[in-house]
């Protein structure tokens, strides 16, 4: 990401030589290099700060502990889920709306009407005004993480639905009061957003 700028100045210097039709060739193809190289993912090492809360499923308490944490929330969740059944995780996400959280959530493509019903907990989701969209750029998303206030972030393999707590074996940790290890997921969350596309609730 250093050698961007670098890159930028050196084409700069040599398109003032070049014809109008050449420079736009250049320019649209310098612009795709400095996105893909801006998106660019790779292992990243954080350092190790705050604290770390580990939960387990089934009959683990990891559904009560990502309650917890959402509750915590004061000014922003980022969201990304596969599946999204839980009402009990869709109630903490509502009520941290009513606190004035800014909540916006990434779901998984199986939420596209086929699956959700107008009770679903995507749809409570969106009726209560929490932006949500759906993404179809890749074959599944399947991640689940919940990033608050851009300082803490929770990650694992549980799903937000009521079968990974009680019938299957999942965890979930809880890195609290990391910002450096927030802002990696939240650079990650912010490339599905932008590549996602508006849940359309079915009623």
């Amino acid at each position: 990401m250093k050698l961007i700028p670098s890159i930028i100045a050196v084409a700069t210097i040599f398109l003032s030589a070049q014809p109008a039709l050449a420079r736009k060739s250049v320019i649209n193809e310098l612009a795709g290099e400095v996105v893909a190289a801006a998106r660019s993912e790779r292992p990243v090492t954080v350092s190790a700060q705050g604290t770390i809360e580990v939960a387990f499923s089934p009959n683990g308490g990891a559904t009560d502990a990502v309650v917890r944490f959402i509750g915590e929330a004061k000014s922003s969740i980022r969201m990304a889920a596969y599946s999204l059944t839980s009402n009990p995780i869709g109630k903490a996400l509502v009520e941290a709306k009513h606190r004035g959280v800014d909540i916006r959530l990434v779901i998984d493509k199986e939420h596209n009407g086929r699956r959700d019903s107008p009770n679903s907990v995507a749809s409570f989701l969106a009726a209560s005004g929490i932006p949500i969209r759906v993404d179809y750029a890749v074959s599944i998303q399947h991640q689940k993480t919940v990033t608050i206030d851009g300082a803490s972030v929770l990650n694992g393999s549980l799903n937000f639905s009521a079968a990974a707590e009680h019938s299957n074996r999942e965890s979930i940790t809880i890195h609290r009061n990391n910002p450096e290890l927030a802002k990696v997921f939240l650079k990650n969350w912010e490339v599905m957003w932008s590549e996602s596309q508006d849940f359309r609730a079915p009623y």
